[in-house]
């Protein structure tokens, strides 16, 4: 039934009262013409000529007539707290050229839309008072009821339902519509009784099966709210999930149900109620609330084969909800201990076929917190495996990345090695973090040849060349090092990554002996604006290595210094005091020897230099005291 059959067009209706009524010949020409504005829909029109109308005749016979013209014009308008003032106003004039039921009826209209529902109420019910019309009383009982319900007063609304029922001047669609908006705000509200009655009726009179369904329900909820025990409760929801079992609220009820019986402390038919609620109804948005709770009972009760039972269904069937990923570690965990490797296998399956590499990182930081090493580096194993199907290159890079940031380069290595070189080299990122992780564990010429096979494929990027061209210079051939650095300088497409390049063409200049074009190369770095601290910082260390392999040692420790003083933040500042101290030594001058490695423990005691300097420094002492 559509909504407008609830309220009869009660512009149309007044309109038609105004100018069938007439006024007098000697009535202004503003009346007639703000009624035909009303009538043509010139609403804002119409408003302003008759309120100006009433303005200017406050005292005349159709004064009332205009004020409800202007009434149906701003409630055409969406005005209607201002029309709902503008029928009050007319009521309290009173005028026997309009009726009191239309007005009424209009203004109740608009109390009900400007959200005055107290008044709306009112009004609606002293048009049914008043009014001998039955289509007016018809489009009073729908206003009345829908006001009480909104104000609250659910049980007044019903009493007045069944009045408008009994009298038979409601059509019975629109008498079972109200019954449900009764028995809905009743239930809303707690007023229990009120809505079993009202569910009651409808189920008995909705001739819809889906609204029976509806309404069977209601009564379920409302029988459940009225019963003087959870028991009492749980069995009044059940009864409508054995009813309708395949109800869009069976579920709901079923955990509800499961809920009720945890109150009355009978733990063990609630859990079986929750685990049919996950058996039955799988997909519906209430089982996973029934596997939330089933984990917290399972986990109050130390029972670590539901625990463990329910965490892998709710992390297998339901991976997309905050809940599932909420478990999915511990059940990754779970399926480890048990020794199964089928489950172990399916459980992660659900991080990786999620293809979300959040979820990826998510899964192995909390593993890491609570599963320990063996169970992450396990995880992380199974997902490198599935590097040979492109589609997952997005999971595998997500636990490379993961596990060269942890420092676990042999993890990375161990599950790659046996792996065809064109699946290491499919993937740019990918292949540049296991050959980083390669370099890491020494594994230089390995990392280099990986790097060639990356930097020979389709548009390489520059990080690839640039380490590919380091590692050349130092495990490839002078030749191969050229070649390699004039690939990278071409790539290059920033003053600093030029910069890079530069260093390692300094290096490969190192690697020759050419010392004095390694240091124009360098100064050309150190000087650079487009470098930053740590660029600079190393070129500058480099150039006190060339003094040092010249053993030119004062030269080298006033590199290493300035490399020191004008670079602090470099980073390089550390590895810098070590060389200057080792300078010293070998120009017999322990005592700055020392000063430099003291002061390397003081400013960088967590520098991976600290131990070596600290070693020098004792190795000093044992040779001065001899």
């Amino acid at each position: 039934m559509r909504k407008q059959a609830f309220f009869l067009n009660l512009r149309t209706i007044l309109t038609a009262f105004l100018i069938t009524l007439g006024v007098s010949a000697t009535a202004e020409d503003s009346f007639r013409a703000g009624l035909a504005e009303l009538a043509a829909g010139s609403f804002e029109k119409a408003a302003a000529t008759l309120s100006e109308f009433v303005k200017k005749h406050p005292e005349h016979p159709a004064a009332v007539q205009a004020m409800c013209g202007n009434g149906q014009a701003l409630s055409a308008m969406g005005r209607n707290a201002e029309a709902a003032d503008v029928f009050e106003a007319a009521l309290k004039r009173r005028s026997n050229r309009v009726r009191e039921a239309p007005i009424r009826l209009s203004c109740a209209k608009c109390q009900l839309h400007a959200g005055r529902y107290s008044a709306a109420a009112e009004h609606a019910h002293q048009a049914i008072q008043v009014s001998t019309s039955p289509s007016e009383r018809a489009a009073a009982y729908p206003m009345l009821i829908s006001a009480l319900c909104e104000d609250e007063r659910c049980s007044e609304a019903w009493l007045h339902l069944q009045k408008g029922a009994d009298s038979g001047e409601l059509d019975p669609n629109v008498t079972v519509s109200l019954a449900k908006k009764v028995a809905a705000g009743a239930l809303k509200q707690g007023e229990a009784k009120t809505a079993c009655e009202a569910f009651g009726w409808q189920m008995e009179n909705d001739q819809d099966d889906r609204g029976k369904q509806e309404a069977a329900l209601g009564y379920a909820w409302a029988q459940a709210a009225l019963a003087t025990t959870p028991t009492e409760a749980a069995e009044a929801l059940l009864e409508y999930v054995d009813d309708y079992p395949k109800s869009p609220g069976a579920a709901r009820a079923l955990l509800a149900a499961a809920r009720k019986q945890i109150d009355a402390d009978q733990t063990p038919v609630a859990i079986e109620l929750l685990q049919r609620l996950y058996a039955q109804y799988a997909d519906a948005s209430e089982t996973v609330d029934g596997l939330t709770l089933l984990i917290q009972i399972a986990q109050k009760a130390g029972d670590e084969e539901l625990l463990q039972e329910t965490r892998a269904h709710l992390a297998q069937q339901h991976t997309d909800t905050p809940a599932a990923r909420s478990v999915l570690h511990l059940a990754i965990a779970d399926a480890a201990k048990s020794g199964d490797d089928a489950k172990f296998e399916a459980v992660a399956s659900v991080v990786f076929n999620a293809g979300d590499p959040q979820l990826v990182d998510q899964t192995l930081d909390r593993l890491s917190e609570t599963a320990g090493n063996e169970i992450v580096l396990r995880f992380a194993d199974a997902g490198l495996q599935r590097m040979i199907d492109p589609q997952q290159h997005i999971v595998t890079g997500a636990i490379i990345d993961w596990l060269f940031e942890h420092q676990h380069w042999s993890v990375i290595t161990e599950a790659t090695a046996k792996m065809p070189a064109e699946v290491l080299v499919s993937n740019q990122h990918q292949g540049a973090v296991i050959a980083e992780s390669l370099q890491r564990l020494g594994s230089s010429k390995a990392a280099y040849d990986l790097f060639t096979r990356l930097a020979a494929g389709s548009e390489p990027t520059f990080v690839v060349l640039l380490r590919r061209s380091e590692l050349a210079v130092q495990v490839g051939s002078v030749y191969e090092a050229t070649q390699a650095i004039a690939a990278a300088t071409a790539a290059a497409e920033s003053s600093r990554d030029r910069q890079y390049v530069q260093i390692v063409a300094a290096q490969l200049a190192i690697r020759r002996a050419d010392f004095d074009s390694s240091r124009k190369l360098l100064d050309t770095v150190v000087l650079s604006p487009a470098a930053d601290q740590r660029l600079r910082g190393r070129a500058q260390w480099l150039i006190g290595e060339t003094y040092f392999m010249q053993r030119d040692y004062r030269a080298a420790i006033d590199a290493y210094r300035r490399c020191e003083t004008l670079f602090p933040e470099s980073g390089w500042g550390a590895a810098a005091l070590l060389q200057a101290g080792k300078a010293f030594e070998k120009m017999g001058n322990f005592r700055d020897a020392a000063v430099c490695y003291t002061s390397l423990l003081n400013k960088h005691a967590k520098s991976p230099y600290a131990r070596l300097a600290s070693r020098r420094l004792g190795w000093i002492g044992n040779e001065t005291t001899r």
